[in-house]
């Protein structure tokens, strides 16, 4: 026999090791060919739960449709949708499951007993695993509200309830539907238009009558044809509805009951893709995917929207920021100085980012501000928004301007002066999440595979009509379908600050900004002027505020596309340059300190008695036990611990994520430096375990009396807001009210 060689005994111990993981592998792979039939229904659970739970925009969708459900119980229409939604969800995820089970799965399957018990129970797990976690999202959504034998915690409890007695019947329904449908054939048959369905329950055999399936794909889509028409005639009729408005119907329908039904249409549609491929042997999936990439070349419905031939100044006329900064200067000096040691404040406001949280923020902050101190309008110069800071600065800037208009005669001391903040948060309270997810699942996602380009569909301009649908509604004008410009027309006599809204452009990583003054070279470093992209035709208010407030995915980069079809490119959302808008507060406020030396060398006395004071409205809630050490230290990173795994291909990534928020913070501490710390306001949110203040398109109440709370009270020590209301009214306290002429 002959001897085995010293180079392969030392490798035998690599032979228990291989066998191993090729044991491990076989059962992997078996696993994986097991559950493939039901992959669509899993993946799509899997998704709608975890928006519920990992989101927390996910609860708290729940809780305003509890409120809305609370406040009107008459109005039956979301609860209709959602009751529809979640049966065609959970229903359709373990019908679609058990459908393709029926189907003859790979040879290569084993058929062992494990095999069949897969087929068998994963499906029901999917269904009730469904239901069952909309039952615990309920609950787990009551959890803010003290009482929940009561208004909208009471709706929360109920439905926790009906969706934990759904899932115990359908489980029920699940194990004894062989014997149901055979009570039920008999009697459906007798009737011409429930024959088929009759007809259907007898055609689909179960996994356990056929124990491995041997049912072709054929007989299969000719048995569930009753299911698929049910689920795609909602699908179709949600389609119409929403490609015609969605800002009026989505709200009816409800953010969730949405994305429940968009999920249930996908399972349905998948399946039945998934069963004419394996009839056809056709690449459907890959066939959309290529036909929506070759598409993409010529079918973007994403332009910017603008107004024709409307009214608007040319870029040239804008003043530019040092005229308008003198423009200040003569309102000021018609409310001359108490004494001549006071000073002249000028506000700068910079608002972050961060969806209807931040809007609705910075909206309340500022006009808590406005409400307590009516002449805070008028020692404010000009607010620098991202995102949704952008939209709350825009709709408090435009409630100033209603403000203008209904009361010409008013002057900031006038005891009688209408009050901002409750208006701008009825404005900012409504459900903006259903029109956005309406028009992303429907029109939008079908303007994909569709070959020219539907500006209806545009997903970007649901979101904005829902924005001017929430103004007229609350603020009884069309102001913020309104050209951007015309906010500054017409009031000589009042002051109004002036709009920077930031946006970030694709092709050059710059900052582009919207504003009502001409943005040029000399004052604001590498940034480009929006308005130089349009002649004659202007942006709608609403528009211009979208253009800095196209967060990732939920709104499409925006093409810029002048009146002759040249395109200059794209614009996204502010935040991907730095989403505080100091870096813009900031060279306004050098130009400010330009102003205190004249050219002959002399300071201004004007100028020289100007105190800039920067008002910072943060938006992403910190710790609660953060603590800012001292104005040296910069603030602590909570995502600062090193990634132990694969550094070598995510450290790119992560230094380009972590990048971003840096330039945000180095803009806003370089900001704080330039004025001082004591001239710095911070207004900011802290963490709350029980009411988690989510970032997306709507708000509940109970999160919106939460932001009014932290307002009022001091959560943290990252922010003491209180105090920073105080310090404004210290600026503003010895400023005389300008009388009326």
């Amino acid at each position: 026999m002959a001897k085995q060689s010293p180079s392969c005994s030392n490798l035998a111990w690599l032979e228990p090791v291989t066998r191993w993981l090729a044991f491990i592998w076989r059962w992997a792979r078996n696993i994986g060919l097991a559950i493939k039939p039901c992959r669509l229904s899993l993946l799509l659970v899997a998704a709608g739960l975890a928006f519920l739970f990992i989101s927390d925009q996910g609860l708290d969708t729940l809780r305003d449709f509890a409120e809305r459900r609370a406040a009107n119980p008459q109005a039956w229409s979301q609860t209709l949708f959602f009751l529809l939604g979640g049966f065609l969800w959970a229903f359709g995820s373990w019908y679609w499951a058990r459908v393709l089970y029926t189907v003859r799965l790979d040879d290569a399957l084993p058929k062992k007993p494990w095999v069949h018990w897969t087929q068998t129970w994963l499906p029901r797990f999917i269904g009730v695993g469904a239901i069952l976690g909309l039952a615990w999202a309920f609950y787990c959504a009551a959890a803010p509200y003290p009482d929940t034998s009561k208004g909208p915690g009471r709706v929360l409890m109920e439905f926790a309830l009906i969706s934990l007695a759904g899932a115990i019947a359908f489980f029920i329904f699940a194990l004894t539907r062989r014997k149901l449908s055979k009570r039920l054939a008999k009697p459906l048959a007798r009737y011409r238009f429930t024959a088929a369905l009759a007809k259907s329950m007898g055609e689909v055999k179960t996994a356990k009558q056929q124990k491995y399936g041997n049912l072709n794909a054929c007989d299969a889509m000719r048995a569930s044809w009753p299911m698929l028409a049910l689920t795609l005639t909602v699908a179709v009729a949600l389609f119409v509805f929403f490609a015609v408005s969605p800002e009026r119907f989505a709200p009816a329908v409800g953010s969730t009951p949405i994305l429940l039904l968009a999920a249930a249409g996908w399972i349905a549609f998948g399946s039945a893709t998934d069963l004419f491929g394996m009839r056809t042997r056709f690449p459907v999936f890959t066939s959309l995917l290529i036909f929506a990439i070759v598409f993409s070349f010529w079918n973007d419905n994403h332009a910017v929207r603008v107004i024709d031939n409307a009214q608007t100044q040319n870029w040239e006329s804008r003043q530019q920021v040092e005229k308008a900064l003198k423009e200040w200067q003569k309102h000021q000096l018609m409310r001359p100085l108490s004494s001549s040691s006071d000073k002249y404040p000028l506000f700068v406001v910079a608002a972050e980012g961060g969806g209807i949280r931040a809007a609705y923020w910075a909206a309340t902050v500022l006009g808590t501000i406005q409400d307590r101190h009516p002449c805070f309008a008028d020692q404010l110069f000009a607010l620098s928004g991202v995102s949704g800071g952008s939209l709350g600065t825009a709709v408090f800037t435009a409630l100033l301007a209603d403000q203008h208009y209904q009361s010409p005669n008013f002057r900031c001391g006038d005891r009688n002066a209408p009050t901002l903040t409750g208006k701008a948060q009825k404005i900012l309270g409504e459900d903006f999440l259903a029109p956005a997810v309406a028009a992303t699942l429907y029109p939008d996602l079908f303007q994909r595979i569709w070959p020219s380009a539907i500006q209806h569909f545009d997903r970007a301009r649901a979101l904005e009509r829902s924005w001017e649908q929430a103004w007229q509604r609350n603020a009884d004008s069309n102001r913020f379908a309104e050209p951007f410009d015309q906010l500054w027309s017409g009031q000589p006599d009042h002051w109004l600050p002036s709009l920077f809204l930031n946006s970030t452009w694709v092709e050059t990583g710059k900052r582009l900004i919207v504003s009502n003054l001409r943005i040029t070279y000399d004052d604001f470093s590498d940034a480009e002027d929006a308005q130089r992209f349009y002649d004659k035709d202007a942006l709608p208010l609403s528009a211009a505020v979208h253009l800095s407030a196209r967060f990732t995915y939920v709104s499409p980069a925006g093409t810029l596309v002048k009146k002759d079809g040249k395109v200059y490119g794209r614009a996204v959302d502010g935040g991907y340059f730095e989403n505080s808008g100091a870096t813009t507060a900031l060279e306004i406020l050098k130009i400010v300190s330009q102003l205190r030396v004249r050219a002959d060398g002399t300071r201004d006395p004007f100028w020289s008695n100007v105190e800039p004071v920067v008002i910072h409205i943060s938006n992403e809630p910190v710790d609660p036990d953060f603590v800012d050490i001292s104005l040296d230290t910069p603030e602590k990173d909570k995502n600062s611990k090193p990634s132990p795994c694969c550094n070598e291909v995510t450290s790119p990534f992560r230094a380009l994520l972590a990048a971003r928020g840096a330039r945000g913070v180095y803009a806003r501490e370089t900001t704080r430096w330039h004025v001082g710390y004591e001239h710095f306001l911070k207004f900011g949110l802290c963490e709350n375990q029980e009411v988690k203040i989510p970032l997306g398109w709507v708000l509940s109440h109970v999160v919106q009396t939460e932001m009014s709370r932290q307002l009022g009270n001091k959560s943290c020590e990252a922010f003491d807001n209180p105090e920073s209301l105080k310090s404004v009214e210290k600026y503003l306290a010895k400023r005389t009210a300008r009388s009326a002429p």
